[in-house]
C-alpha cells in the first residue's frame, strides 16, 4: 500500500478531493466562459473531446494532489518543509497555467486579461500539450512528496 493509498482511504479525504476536483472543475468552466453561465452550453458544444479528457484527469489529480498535500502539511513528520513548500509551487504552477489555456477554441481564457494576443494564440495551439504539462506537474508533485512511496 502507497502513503496515496493509505490517506485516501480515509472517508474524510476522499470527500475533501471530491469536493477539490468538482470545485476546481466549475471554477475552470466558470472562468472560460468570464462569468457568463448563459454560455456553459455553448463552451460544452465546442469542448474538443480530447481537451475534455484532460481537463476531467487535471480536475481529478487536483483534488487528489491538494487532498495530498493537506495531509502533508497537517501531518508532522510526513516530509520535510523544503520538500512541503516545493510541492506545492509545482501544483500551483500546473494549475495557474490550466487557466491561461482555452480549452474551447471559441472560448476566451484568463489569459486574454493578462498575456498579449501572441502568447494567447500560442496557448491556444498547443492547449494539448499544456495539459498534459499540467497533469504531469501534478503527479511529480505527488512522487516528490512521496505519495508514491509504499507504507512501511
Amino acid at each position: 500500500m502507497t502513503h496515496l493509498q493509505r490517506v485516501m482511504a480515509q472517508p474524510h479525504y476522499i470527500l475533501l478531493s471530491l469536493l477539490l476536483s468538482g470545485g476546481m472543475l466549475a471554477l475552470y468552466v466558470y472562468t472560460q466562459v468570464i462569468g457568463n453561465v448563459n454560455n456553459i452550453d455553448v463552451w460544452a458544444a465546442n469542448l474538443q473531446p480530447v481537451r475534455g479528457l484532460l481537463l476531467v484527469i487535471f480536475s481529478m489529480l487536483f483534488g487528489l494532489t491538494t487532498t495530498y498535500q493537506i495531509h502533508v502539511w497537517t501531518t508532522p513528520q510526513t516530509c520535510s518543509l523544503v520538500q512541503k513548500t516545493k510541492g506545492t509551487g509545482m501544483s500551483g504552477l500546473s494549475t495557474i497555467g490550466l487557466f491561461l489555456v482555452a480549452q474551447c477554441p471559441a472560448c476566451a481564457s484568463l489569459g486574454v486579461f493578462f498575456l498579449p494576443l501572441s502568447a494567447v494564440t500560442f496557448l491556444g495551439e498547443y492547449a494539448e500539450w499544456i495539459n498534459i504539462l499540467g497533469i504531469g506537474l501534478l503527479v511529480f508533485t505527488l512522487h516528490y512528496l512521496g505519495a508514491f512511496e509504499r507504507v512501511k
